[in-house]
């Protein structure tokens, strides 16, 4: 005969799921009213919010020896505090603490239930007579309200969450750890430390980072080249760390591709305008995705499917997208750089490939009408160098496949070649012999 507990464990999964439509629903509403409320704060980065999960719930209800407090699994569900959960995720930790007092600003009206509610949506209720941030078991501080959600003449629980990236991390490194650890283990107290530490150290980066983030968005501050160079160093790094380990694990070797982080790095940032805002933003939302990239499991070993109707009117884009759709699920180096940049960009894998190229194409037309400068050619001769090096850059690549093609050597390589090609012409106005020499420095490198 099945325990007791176990038949609880069933009927509360079996009353979770009945309901299930229901309480969809709800985190829906909850997940649009927090989303709208804050989509304007410049220290608000998203909403997350989940239903509770059978294996979850199960779970909790061994763990925490549920079924001695609750007659039935109605009186377990209506009494669970978190069946929905909702995350305002935010930037820093002091961002936290903002967000809770717009919250507390918001929600001002006491019922009867000695729950808050707000004139924006009368169904939501929360309860803020609890301090803030509570005390969890692990000795570390959240910001985490119960509230009520009436929908449709009933009552459902939610539990909100208000998270910074640092804590956001942490907060999944201490899940992992300790929390669903059940494991006994006599090295409690030194996995507690070790947490500790690196929770110390989290906060460290946490203040840097704002100290960083509120200079830079200071009006009298601009961002300088050596600071550009160290946001892009740092996120290059942390991005190098994150597939050096995912390709240890899977292939059980170190793979060296410094080059391949450093040149996505560099793409992503050489892609949006100059300036200070963008520059923030952009480091900001790279590094939310290399957070969520270090927990996500990744199937190195899995070809990548390159969109095969992708089609250009210019020869030079048009040869290197051939190339490229040849080699990329033979080349390592082109496949993991796609896989990264697939993984840290937003958009479909043809947007993102489209924009690539066309990038590519830009950059190399550039520098090259930049080698043009104080020398008197005609526009003719100028576009007439500049499309036959194009064509050398994409002949090149078409026989080595190098990867190096989109770092800035590759492109500062391109403009000298220009340059001193014009310079060592006997003849500037004579483009054939201009040509002849970009190709002989072509050959020899």
């Amino acid at each position: 005969m099945q325990l007791e507990l176990f038949r609880f464990i069933d009927e509360s999964i079996d009353l979770l799921n009945s309901n299930i439509d229901e309480l969809l629903s709800v985190e829906k509403l909850i997940d649009e009213f927090f989303t709208n409320t804050f989509s304007t704060k410049d220290h608000f980065m998203d909403v997350k919010s989940r239903v509770k999960e059978e294996s979850s719930l199960k779970e909790k209800i061994i763990r925490n020896n549920l079924f001695m407090q609750y007659d039935s699994p109605e009186d377990l569900l209506n009494n669970l505090s978190d069946l929905i959960g909702v995350r305002i995720e935010c930037r820093f930790i002091g961002d936290e603490k903002r967000i809770y007092r717009e919250i507390t600003n918001l929600f001002r009206i006491k019922n009867d239930n000695g729950l808050y509610s707000s004139y924006l949506n009368e169904n939501i209720f929360l309860n803020l007579d609890e301090e803030q941030p509570t005390l969890q078991k692990n000795g570390f501080q959240i910001y985490k309200i119960d509230g009520k959600y009436f929908y449709e003449g009933k009552s459902y629980n939610f539990e909100l969450q208000i998270k910074s990236l640092v804590n956001l991390f942490w907060g999944e490194i201490d899940h992992k750890i300790l929390y669903k650890n059940f494991n006994y283990s006599g090295t409690e107290m030194f996995l507690s430390e070790i947490m500790s530490s690196i929770k110390e150290n989290l906060e460290m980066i946490d203040r840097e980072l704002m100290m960083l983030y509120n200079h830079l968005n200071e009006p009298t501050n601009n961002v300088s080249e050596n600071v550009m160079k160290e946001i892009r160093t740092s996120l290059s790094k942390g991005l190098n760390d994150i597939y050096y380990q995912k390709v240890r694990n899977e292939f059980g070797f170190p793979v060296d591709f410094k080059l391949t982080s450093n040149t996505i790095i560099n793409y992503l940032f050489m892609k949006i305008p100059e300036k200070d805002e963008a520059y923030i933003n952009e480091f900001i939302r790279i590094l939310n995705r290399l957070k969520f990239l270090d927990s996500k499991y990744i199937d190195l070993k899995k070809q990548i499917e390159f969109p095969v109707d992708l089609k250009f009117q210019d020869p030079f884009i048009s040869s290197i997208g051939n190339k490229l759709s040849e080699i990329i699920n033979i080349d390592f180096s082109w496949n993991l750089f796609f896989r990264i940049l697939f993984d840290l960009e937003e958009g479909s894998s043809e947007q993102i490939i489209t924009n690539l190229l066309v990038f590519l194409k830009n950059r190399y037309s550039e520098v090259i009408n930049v080698a043009f400068s104080n020398f008197e050619l005609t526009d003719k001769n100028k576009f007439e160098i500049n499309k036959y090096t194009m064509g050398l850059i994409a002949d090149r690549f078409n026989a080595t496949s190098s990867i190096k093609l989109i770092s800035d050597k590759s492109l500062a390589q391109t403009h000298n070649i220009v340059k001193n090609s014009i310079i060592e012409a006997v003849d500037i106005w004579d483009v054939d012999e201009i040509k002849s020499l970009i190709k002989q420095k072509f050959d020899n490198l």
